[in-house]
């Protein structure tokens, strides 16, 4: 028996030894990649798509960020050839004078004739709806038979059809969306009981309301006139592809204000014109680099590491605190009895409760009922809770084993018990307790079901300090973290060689991270014994 015990247990650790064997061989090949000693984009970097290039020995693999600075240096070297080309110098005069013509249709004399022309058209427009809605509630009878209904639900169709246009109208000219709504709130009433001569005060109502949108209009088409003007002589200052990326999209910009509020065969052909003219330039900035796209196996884990970093700091800190003050009760303060047998049962089995229930337990209590949502705080608490019977059950322990003549001594000089705790028996524990807290740092670092549900995001590029409106937002936000990093790129996306550098990466690192927090409590453990030897 004793024979199989052993080979069992020689097994297990040969079993432990290969796995950590194959994420550290793994790993490091993954940190220790590229051209120098450590891969600093996989440590530095956040998340982000791996775009492989080529083939076999050709192949090129770069994340996001450098597939697209890439993408940048050939543009800017095709741009730089078209600008030595003839076809830039005609095409620029030719822009120039598109240019001009265009910016006519946004000064003074030009936009006051194209409001009289837009309440012209609008106006008749508006006459042609509500005449054929009057005929219908004039002749309800034919309407019905038209219809094939009853004559007493003609008004109601008809109200339906008068709030389906002004809920198109708002949708059309969105610039005034908000004055459409409240005109329609007004005219309610009288559209939900629809007569003839209350269709006749809603075409006038609504024909004196279309006199407020070109004001509205004039001062967007201006304002984004102004943007194309200023985009335009910029890129012709500069005349780099950047610079007529703006430039272009200040003209989809003017182009949506444009054709909302003239339509779309408004001087058409000045508005072809444009294109065509933009057409040498788009052509001189459209590079193809094709690539097999990856997601999560680009970039780094920098902002897990972080997250990582401070749900641990955050948990063990509130751990420790609770844990301490509940040992110091149980082991100086509590009696005897059945209430604290029961304490300590209920600790016990505490430890034993599934991970996820704690999850869930969080997700419950501090992300819906407290309303923190999965913030860091939430998070916090739920670890905390976790590892909290580990670090109650080492701290009392420790505290039980300072010997007893060290409190009657404290008392026979006059201190109060609490001062007696915190003097003569609380610093010569420490030791125990930090030794509780290795154990805890590495549970809570590893736990993935809770802080899937209280504090981890599966991707977030802003570090926790940035974009921050106040400082106590920093505690209300979810954070990336490595357990759950490794969750995500293991069963979340497709699987392929390149994941698997990533997640055997992210694995070695948060091996490492664990050892270096636990070897910290360690030294200081060590530390603290030889200042507290007894």
């Amino acid at each position: 028996m004793f024979g199989f015990l052993r080979g069992m247990t020689f097994f297990v650790l040969f079993c432990a030894a290969f796995l950590f064997w194959d994420i550290l061989s793994k790993g490091a090949s993954k940190v220790f990649e590229g051209d120098g000693m450590v891969n600093w984009e996989f440590l530095t970097e956040h998340p982000q798509t791996l775009h492989v290039i080529g083939e076999g020995k050709d192949e090129i693999k770069l994340s996001s960020s450098n597939y697209f600075k890439l993408k940048d240096e050939k543009i800017l070297v095709k741009w730089e050839e078209f600008r030595q080309s003839d076809e830039h110098d005609q095409s620029r005069r030719e822009l120039d004078k598109v240019i001009n013509l265009l910016e006519r249709e946004w000064d003074d004399d030009s936009l006051a004739q194209s409001n009289e022309d837009f309440l012209n058209r609008e106006c008749d427009n508006a006459a042609n709806k509500f005449s054929f809605w009057k005929e219908m509630l004039v002749d309800v009878n034919n309407t019905a038979i038209d219809f094939e209904m009853k004559p007493e639900d003609v008004p109601s169709m008809v109200s339906q059809f008068i709030l389906g246009h002004f809920e198109m109208e708002r949708v059309r000219f969105s610039l005034v969306e908000e004055k459409i709504t409240l005109f329609r709130a007004m005219q309610y009433p009288k559209i939900e009981s629809i007569s003839l001569k209350n269709a006749e005060q809603i075409e006038d109502a609504y024909k004196l309301f279309l006199s407020v949108v070109p004001e509205v209009y004039n001062k967007s088409i201006k304002l984004f006139g102004r943007e194309v003007r200023s985009s335009y002589d910029e890129f012709m200052q500069v005349e780099g592809p950047k610079e007529f990326g703006r430039f272009a999209e200040a003209i989809v910009a003017y182009s949506n204000v444009r054709e909302s509020f003239w339509g779309k065969d408004y001087e058409s052909e000045n508005w072809e014109s444009l294109q065509a003219s933009l057409t040498p330039f788009k052509r001189a900035m459209n590079v193809s680099l094709p690539s097999r796209d990856y997601a999560y196996s680009g970039g780094g884990i920098f902002p897990a590491i972080v997250g990582t970093l401070l749900l641990v700091i955050g948990a063990m800190a509130i751990a420790i605190v609770l844990g301490v003050f509940c040992a110091i009760f149980l082991a100086e303060y509590g009696k005897s009895g059945k209430f604290l047998s029961l304490v300590r049962l209920a600790i016990l089995n505490l430890a034993g409760v599934p991970s996820i229930i704690f999850g869930l337990f969080g997700f419950g209590l501090f992300v819906i009922f407290l309303d923190w949502n999965v913030s860091l705080l939430a998070g916090w608490f739920t670890l905390a809770f976790m590892v909290l019977p580990i670090v109650i059950t080492a701290s009392e322990e420790a505290l039980r084993s300072i010997p007893q003549g060290f409190r009657e001594s404290s008392l026979a000089l006059g201190a109060t018990k609490w001062t007696m705790i915190k003097t003569s028996v609380l610093p010569f524990a420490m030791p125990g307790i930090l030794t509780s807290s290795i154990l805890g740092v590495a549970r809570a670092a590893g736990e993935t079901a809770p802080i899937m549900f209280t504090a981890a995001y599966a991707k977030r590029s802003e570090l926790p300090w940035e974009g921050l409106e106040h400082w106590t937002d920093f505690f209300f936000q979810g954070v990336m973290a490595l357990p759950y990093h490794i969750y995500v790129v293991s069963a979340k996306i497709p699987q392929n060689a390149y994941t698997a550098d990533m997640q055997y990466g992210t694995a070695f690192v948060f091996l490492l991270l664990v050892v270096g927090v636990a070897s910290l409590s360690i030294i200081l453990r060590n530390r603290l014994r030889r200042k507290y030897r007894w």
